[in-house]
């Protein structure tokens, strides 16, 4: 019995050390995300110093299927570093993206939004809900699928409200001032869509790597946070 009770003595505190050491990457690669916050990577200098925390991580929390993470994906996560630029394909900075409110909020019915205020001359000008819809990959277990759909938003940003609020209100039609950013036609049409590799998932950290085509899936880094 004194040998059970010391074998599990012994686990628990190989489990307390092992989680100890996944909080503390965590903890790390947060904040090495949010010095870089707003900052372009056409070099990929940035991914590569964030990339071996990331693959520490994996290491140590080795992640199921992203169908099986699913019910963990659904909620609002910010971007805490990423792509800047949604236009260009040269891993800069769009001016007219606000880089510290840049939210996706997934839904477990199979869409997600990006949230963004849209910025001109540092003067806001609407809310930007861009919706997407994804698909689990039938050959990678991490991927999903993308594709959008319509871009509305919001006039102004709603004293009482967060932004990221403004999605469930898209749906359900209660957008206090509805506006069409771009008409569907041509967000079907030219907006495509792309891949995400949800790598890992938990309550309150995101890692994913997107892209825009079917080529590198490691193209971009997102490192997201999740907002409660």
């Amino acid at each position: 019995m004194k040998k059970l009770f010391f074998t599990f003595l012994i686990s628990l505190s190989l489990f307390s050390s092992y989680a100890g050491e996944i909080d503390k990457i965590k903890a790390e690669l947060i904040s090495k995300a949010r010095s870089f916050q707003g900052l372009g990577d056409p070099d990929f200098k940035i991914q590569n110093e964030l990339e071996p925390l990331v693959n520490r991580l994996l290491k140590l929390s080795p992640q199921p299927s992203i169908k099986e993470r699913q019910k963990l994906l659904v909620g609002t996560w910010k971007q805490e570093w990423g792509p800047y630029d949604y236009r260009g394909d040269d891993r800069g900075v769009d001016p007219n993206l606000k880089v510290d409110e840049i939210y996706q909020v997934v839904f477990e019915e199979g869409f997600y939004y990006n949230v963004n205020p849209n910025m001109r001359n540092e003067i806001e000008r609407n809310i930007g809900l861009l919706k997407g819809q994804y698909r689990f990959d039938d050959e990678n277990q991490n991927v999903i699928n993308v594709k959008f759909l319509e871009y509305p938003g919001n006039k102004t940003r709603p004293a009482n409200l967060e932004i990221w609020e403004l999605p469930s209100l898209a749906e359900s039609g209660d957008l206090p001032e509805k506006i069409t950013v771009v008409p569907w036609l041509i967000v079907r049409l030219f907006f495509g869509g792309g891949k995400l590799n949800e790598v890992y998932t938990d309550e309150d950290l995101r890692i994913t790597y997107g892209n825009s085509s079917d080529g590198d899936l490691k193209n971009y880094l997102y490192i997201m946070t999740r907002v409660n």
